[in-house]
């Protein structure tokens, strides 16, 4: 059987490892703190503390021995994004002491910018948050690492208890006539899953929902779902129709996109 490393168990590495132990595969999961291992630990999980610097690796770096494939779920602070960079490099670093493990790098479709168009895997990009650009150079250093590497680009998450509605309360919101690029965790952990079974495979994927609604249509029913009060939005901003094409996953290898509605 494969060994998985998972790090950084957050919202969307739980989800994928409680699915992954379900199924009886052989996963580590990691967090920053002892506080986190502990939590992952009082699952029953194979749990660590790893937490990446700018200039090392701190915690249990056993994590890493016997891995066939490590998802790097980690993403970068918004306030110290060039940090970020240099942790990626650390780890990089780090993983030459493991040419055969696989790296499968999270990133996300916020690298090809605001402008509008259709935007596919080999589409240029245009980074415009600091963010952004770091994921840019982490995606470029990853896929020139000596181990096999890919790179998934994926759209706003969304979930059962994670929806961009409950942080924009308040707000008015830009873009009504717009469209989402958004994916449901659930496609996500499937899509995961579905490229861990192809150890073969690399390259850079994008995974969003093939359902693009009217944004306002989106925040509106939203609101309604989760009895919040009628969202406010800003007419007088320009329409800027933006979709990310993500079927190429569809196309190499047997996953399918179960969440095609968002409005629900």
């Amino acid at each position: 059987m494969d060994h998985l490393g998972i790090l950084g168990c957050g919202w969307l590495g739980e989800y994928l490892a409680n699915r992954l132990y379900s199924e009886k595969w052989s996963v580590k999961v990691s967090r920053t703190s002892a506080k986190g291992k502990g939590e992952l630990k009082a699952k029953g999980w194979d749990s660590y503390r790893i937490k990446l610097n700018s200039l090392s690796i701190e915690g249990d770096l056993n994590f890493f021995e016997n891995l066939d494939t490590l998802l790097i779920s980690v993403p970068p602070k918004r306030d110290a994004p060039s940090q970020f960079e240099d942790m990626i490099a650390t780890l990089l670093e780090h993983m030459k002491l493991h040419p055969g493990c696989k790296l499968i790098f999270l990133s996300s479709t916020s690298v090809y910018g605001k402008q509008a168009g259709i935007f596919k895997e080999n589409s240029p990009i245009s980074p415009e948050t600091e963010a952004s650009k770091a994921l840019v150079l982490c995606e470029k250093m990853i896929l020139n690492a000596p181990q096999r590497s890919l790179i998934i680009r994926l759209g706003g998450l969304v979930g059962e208890d994670r929806n961009p509605i409950f942080s924009l309360q308040k707000k008015t919101i830009p873009n009504p006539r717009g469209r989402i690029n958004f994916v449901s965790q659930v496609d996500v952990v499937n899509g995961i899953e579905e490229f861990l079974k192809y150890p073969q495979m690399e390259g850079i994927f994008n995974l969003v929902s093939p359902h693009h609604p009217v944004r306002e249509e989106y925040y509106r029913e939203m609101a309604k779902k989760y009895n919040l009060p009628e969202p406010q939005f800003d007419y007088n901003d320009s329409p800027s129709e933006r979709f990310v094409e993500a079927s190429k996953i569809e196309e190499l290898t047997a996953f399918r996109y179960t969440v095609n509605n968002l409005l629900i």
